[in-house]
């Protein structure tokens, strides 16, 4: 053992029924842990099997020599023990000989998983974990990897959805977790009925994104200069309750596409080139040198910069008053707008 498995490569070994003996499930996105004790339940316990062969536990509340003895037990029935160690990194361990001699030589018949958002790798539990058991990280996604989780969560279910939207959706829900995403995305699904490509209009049926196109209008306005337009529409939007982080996110996710559709325009890209070169299409790409206006790729570039400015110090790196922050982001992006007619 001794091995990283993304939550993806679990998935994957899961389907093709290889379970392993011991889990370090490590990382922030706790959605990820939750999930994954739901995975290795329905792998290692079949329907019907004995409750007594089922543990949930919190590190602080057994001594590892006791964990030790249950992990040794033999299942009731004839399949596996499942044991989940919440929060292992609270489990008391004097001793780690022990630990090291079961990883050595587990039990074949019972699958041990320890998991804590905010485990020390650098104490001697986590190290002997990490070298003896197979961890699963579980750190959280960036947007990109976002995008894509909310595309493939939604053709699970039999939807589809462009990367736009699914772009759209990960902007407008920045920094809320995949469960609070996932329960919006079950929300959305149920809401549409049967399976059909998501649209536009559908996105305010999610609770985290129901403003998310007047971000992208925001967005547009300040880019084309608007400043004034812009700047009150943001302060209503503040008013009217809106997050000013996932404001950014959309304002953020409208600034790089339209930044990537201009350096395609500017390039004269052939229409078949377009999506593999820049994931996008012509259409995006009409779309965007109507609502941009004078922006050029360089002024463009400097409002992605004050973007990215304004995430730092929305999230706790100098801005007292979000509605500030947002304000200076529309005034640079003014001024940033470039010289194309």
């Amino acid at each position: 053992m001794g091995r990283t498995l993304s939550f993806g490569q679990l998935q994957q070994a899961l389907v093709r029924g290889a379970l392993e003996p011991v889990y370090l499930f490590e990382g922030a996105e706790e959605f990820f842990h939750e999930e994954g004790f739901r995975l290795l339940e329905a792998a290692a316990l079949p329907a019907g099997t004995a409750v007594t062969d089922r543990d949930a536990l919190r590190g602080a509340e057994i001594a590892l020599p006791a964990l030790l003895d249950l992990a040794e037990t033999y299942p009731m029935g004839g399949g596996r023990r499942l044991i989940v160690v919440r929060q292992a990194d609270d489990l008391r361990a004097d001793d780690l000989e022990p630990l090291k001699a079961y990883l050595a030589r587990p039990n074949p018949r019972t699958c041990l998983v320890f998991s804590d958002a905010k485990f020390d790798g650098r104490r001697g539990l986590g190290r002997a974990l990490a070298a003896g058991g197979v961890r699963v990280d579980c750190a959280p996604l960036d947007e990109t990897r976002t995008a894509l989780w909310v595309r493939e969560r939604l053709r699970g279910g039999g939807f589809g959805i462009s990367a736009e939207l699914a772009e759209a959706i990960t902007a407008g829900y920045a920094g809320g977790g995949l469960a609070g995403l996932d329960a919006e995305l079950s929300k959305l699904m149920s809401a549409l009925g049967a399976p059909r490509p998501v649209e536009p209009k559908d996105l305010a049926i999610l609770a985290g994104v129901p403003r998310v196109e007047d971000a992208f209008r925001v967005a547009m306005q300040a880019i084309r200069g608007e400043r004034g337009e812009a700047v009150a529409a943001t302060r209503a939007l503040l008013r009217a309750g809106e997050d000013p982080v996932r404001m950014l996110g959309g304002i953020s996710w409208y600034v790089r596409n339209a930044l990537r559709a201009r350096s395609a325009a500017a390039r004269r890209v052939p229409p078949r080139e377009l999506r593999s070169l820049y994931d996008i299409d012509p259409g995006r790409i009409e779309r965007f040198e109507r609502e941009v206006g004078r922006a050029d790729v360089a002024g463009l570039r400097e409002t992605l910069a004050l973007c990215l400015r304004a995430d730092r110090e929305l999230k706790g790196q100098g801005a007292k008053d979000p509605a500030h922050a947002l304000e200076r982001l529309i005034h640079g992006a003014g001024r940033h707008r470039g010289g194309r007619g």
